[in-house]
């Protein structure tokens, strides 16, 4: 405990000292430096994305047109951009994540409400990652590339995908086949995963007991149009994403495999208003699964799963950014092969408040919760909140540290067993 103590009044004092510091401008990350924009062009402070960034990203990764007026004809596809030249510096970039952690996790069960206690203290190196992307100039091509250096002990390729955008700014469709994030960049912002906290919210990376969750990368192909009014005020968009899905250990399926049938995804955004959204999702999959029943003999089935959620948020004064969402979960479950078939289903919901203090400069809360059930057992419920801050230590945005506490309690509706987990980390986030 009093490690604990010392620990967090250490590093609020350093936060502290780094939020007084002055804000020099100097490297900036690949797209900020072909445009000669700072980061909040397209983000409230990196990674979260704002309307333009989502637009950008539907445009492939091209910038949406000042001229949008309704006065004349949008540009097509092809004729954004067509005066910037290529430039390798603006087609790759690089990101470094180290973190200082405290973290306490509890095991818990419903007879004694503590068994187990393990308390962690560490410095992290959490990510080094390497992006190649950008538009190919007068052509609706673009590319996207992510390889992870170094993340959680392991390297390889994240993302790997090319992209063929058509029709106009304000009417646009793509195509797009590799391997991507099933909800990277898509949805308005209370859905997507990369957000102001370093993990994404309970609701939307929640495993199930077979081992899916949203939160993947596999390899498949994805469609999409966007429709937007004059001066990009409303937004329009859907998208639909088929995939290999995932093998029996939960993994993204990149080769040939016994599983023939395909995950479906689908998704459908509005933007309004100074920067507010509503998002509409679903899913529906299957996977092979490995299993053993209360004897420890092996057996295997193929499950299949749904997921359905609504999300919306927004920005009031330019100031408070309010976000909440709900996900639906329904998935085929068999605790042995004589029993008939039962099912998983969990609802889980997310709510959230971040508070702009100036450029860069935010404090943020969330809170998730949700219940979670396999028939004929009792109904487990789950529960996480998160306070923290971040601060961008540049005037472009590409420099960030932030401090964060979060609480998760976990439980597992098989086992019925739970667990209580307590995490404070404070990392630096560099992007060239």
């Amino acid at each position: 405990m009093k490690f604990w103590t010392v620990s967090v009044k250490a590093i609020l004092l350093v936060f502290g000292l780094i939020l007084l510091m002055p804000q020099p401008g100097n490297a900036i990350p690949a797209f900020a430096r072909k445009y000669g924009v700072k980061c909040y062009t397209c983000h409230t402070v990196p990674p979260a994305l704002n309307k333009n960034g989502y637009m950008f990203k539907r445009l492939g990764y091209r910038m949406p047109p000042d001229e949008m007026d309704g006065t004349k004809p949008a540009p097509k596809i092809t004729e954004l951009d067509k005066n910037i030249k290529f430039s390798i510096t603006n087609s790759f970039a690089v990101l470094f994540q180290a973190s200082v952690t405290d973290d306490k996790n509890i095991a818990e069960t419903g007879a004694t409400p503590a068994t187990a206690t393990t308390t962690t203290s560490s410095f992290n190196l959490d990510e080094a990652a390497f992006f190649v992307a950008g538009a190919v100039p007068e052509t609706g091509f673009s590319y996207f590339g992510h390889y992870e250096m170094y993340q959680d002990g392991s390297n390889g390729l994240e993302q790997g995908f090319g992209v063929w955008t058509g029709g106009k700014a304000n009417s646009s469709y793509f195509v797009k086949g590799g391997e991507m994030h099933m909800q990277e960049g898509e949805g308005t912002r209370a859905a997507m995963f990369y957000n102001l906290f370093a993990d994404p919210a309970f609701t939307l990376t929640n495993t199930d007991p077979i081992g899916f969750a949203l939160d993947q990368h596999p390899v498949g192909i994805d469609v999409g149009y966007t429709h937007a009014s004059n001066y990009f005020k409303n937004i329009f968009a859907v998208s639909a994403k088929v995939t290999n899905g995932l093998d029996a250990n939960g993994d993204a399926i990149l080769n040939a495999s016994t599983k023939n049938s395909k995950d479906v995804w689908a998704d459908a955004d509005y933007w309004f208003g100074p920067d507010g959204g509503v998002t509409v999702l679903m899913y529906r999959g299957s996977k092979d699964q490995n299993q053993n029943d209360a004897a420890g003999n092996p057996f295997t089935y193929r499950p299949t799963f749904y997921r359905a959620g609504v999300f919306g948020n927004y920005l009031f004064f330019d100031k408070l950014d309010l976000l909440g969402g709900y996900i639906r979960s329904h998935d085929d479950y068999r605790f042995d092969l004589v029993s008939p078939m039962t099912n998983y289903t969990a609802n889980t919901y997310r709510g959230e408040a971040d508070y702009y203090l100036k450029t860069g400069t935010v404090i943020m809360a969330r809170v998730d919760r949700g219940t979670a059930g396999i028939a004929p057992q009792p109904t487990m419920h789950t529960r996480a909140f998160g306070i923290g801050a971040e601060h961008a230590l540049t005037q472009t945005g590409n420099i960030v540290v932030r401090a964060a506490y979060n609480q998760e309690h976990d439980a597992d509706p098989v086992a019925q067993m739970g667990s209580t987990d307590k995490l404070f980390k404070l990392d630096f986030r560099f992007m060239w």
